[in-house]
């Protein structure tokens, strides 16, 4: 039995990428569980189309299909299934990832998609395959959706409570060289061969705009088994910079700290990167010093909205007092630091975007984001929204972060997209802040052009 798992892919605005790690969990998990004929193919690295995608098929043959997408991917994952249907009508599919876990009826109705993978997928995933190819009854796989005359909702499959149990990923799968030609998370970067981890999962904070792919219970792998994945990535991979994708790294600093004490005492001299996951207002200054003694030189700190009121709306509840000094910290000790806000939640005026744009231009930052709110399927937001009556894009391409013109402010769409242009322009035309960048930038020559053009975007393009 042949599987082949594909990331969808969905050309947007501003073009990032790391490696699939949930596919390549997936695919470790299947190999785990005895299926040995397994592919992976990644259509945003490689930026391959629909035909490019089932042309890779062709060679494979294969008789199961997954096939892992975001929201704003919708539409590719829509156009994979049906093309592999076409040419191979035997052939099973499967979707899973972010947008099939919030949205299976939606996926099973709208897409040639077999099955729908809701959740975590690392037992799922073979679970599913066994009990089809036995001949079982799917009312017995938990965490699956599924097509039998009526679409049909399994019960949810817990979580997995013991992250130390999974393999790795099967970092054997991806052609690793493609990766470092590609801007990754967070843009910036020192060294190009990277790889990219997450040592935890889950956030319990209940912020309304935030995914619950994970649910909001924290787990957490041990410090050894992170750092033996290190040392393997690199022995075996070569790996020079590490980026840490958790969702919230820093909910228990002691871990976070054992981390940090396992590199400084390995020695591999890595850099490392946190373009996600620190809580600003639980965050310490030892915590930071150790990491940057481990080789953090970036990380981001996401603040959203300086405005208090703001705050409660959207539940992040954040001390935007102990954040500004805590990004202080981080500056001072020599660590280029980015702030993630967001313009246009519900209820917000222009005053209080004013007020968190001047609050950013203010602070300590080396640079920043100004995103829009999007009510993605599945968050408490979306909920809010869709009760409220307020009007939603159904076409998901439209929930692309960089592009979309999503607005549930008060605030008119030509007064908000001139307020966040403004928000680039007030917070980089700074000469002090522009020369404490410069001065911590790596790859000067290259990423000066980089960054210079998409300022140049996010501020005066129309």
């Amino acid at each position: 039995m042949r599987i082949a798992f594909i990331q969808a892919h969905h050309p947007y605005g501003q073009f990032t990428h790391v490696h699939p790690l949930g596919l390549m969990m997936i695919a470790s998990s299947a190999r785990a569980a005895g299926f040995g004929d397994l592919h992976l193919i990644d259509m945003k690295v490689e930026r391959l189309g629909t035909d490019d995608a089932v042309e890779r098929l062709e060679a494979l043959q294969p008789d199961w299909v997954g096939i892992s997408a975001m929201t704003y991917e919708a539409g590719s994952l829509a156009e994979v299934a049906a093309a592999v249907k076409e040419r191979w009508p035997k052939t099973r599919v499967v979707a899973g990832g972010p947008h099939p876990s919030v949205a299976p009826e939606d996926v099973l109705e709208q897409t040639q998609v077999d099955y729908v993978i809701r959740g975590e997928g690392e037992a799922t995933f073979p679970a599913l395959v066994e009990a089809v190819e036995g001949g079982a009854d799917l009312e017995g796989v938990p965490g699956i959706a599924w097509r039998n005359g009526k679409i049909t909702v399994n019960e949810d499959r817990p979580p997995p409570s013991d992250l130390d149990a999974l393999p790795w990923p099967a970092w054997d799968m991806v052609p690793m060289e493609r990766y470092h030609t590609v801007p990754r998370g967070g843009i910036i970067y020192r060294e190009e061969r990277f790889a990219t981890m997450f040592s935890s999962r889950a956030c319990p904070w209940r912020c309304t705009y935030c995914h619950n792919s994970y649910g909001k219970q924290f787990r957490e792998r041990s410090p050894d088994d992170v750092l033996g994945e290190i040392d393997m990535l690199v022995a075996d991979h070569g790996v020079r910079e590490l980026v840490f994708m958790d969702d919230i790294f820093n909910f228990k600093p002691a871990r976070a700290e054992a981390i940090a004490d396992g590199l400084i005492e390995r020695g591999h001299n890595l850099a490392l990167t946190f373009p996600n996951g620190f809580r600003g207002d639980i965050l310490t200054p030892d915590l930071v010093d150790k990491l940057k003694a481990a080789g953090m030189y970036r990380c981001m700190v996401a603040v959203e909205s300086s405005v208090r009121r703001i705050q409660k709306v959207c539940q992040k509840n954040l001390n935007v007092d102990k954040v500004d000094k805590i990004v202080r910290h981080i500056a001072d000790r020599g660590v280029l630091v980015h702030g993630a806000f967001m313009l246009g939640f519900p209820t917000e005026t222009e005053e209080e975007m004013r007020e968190t744009v001047r609050w950013a231009r203010n602070s300590a930052f080396h640079t920043a984001a100004f995103f829009r709110v999007i009510p993605f399927k599945g968050t408490t937001l979306f909920s809010q929204v869709e009760e409220a009556g307020h009007p939603l894009p159904t076409d998901w391409a439209a929930y692309e972060p960089y592009e979309t013109d999503i607005n549930l402010s008060e605030v008119s769409e030509e007064k908000i997209a001139h307020l966040r242009k403004w928000a680039y322009r007030s917070f980089y035309f700074r000469p002090s802040r522009l020369w404490r960048l410069l001065r911590l930038l790596p790859r000067k020559s290259r990423l000066i052009q980089t960054l210079a053009g998409l300022f140049l975007k996010r501020a005066y393009a129309r």
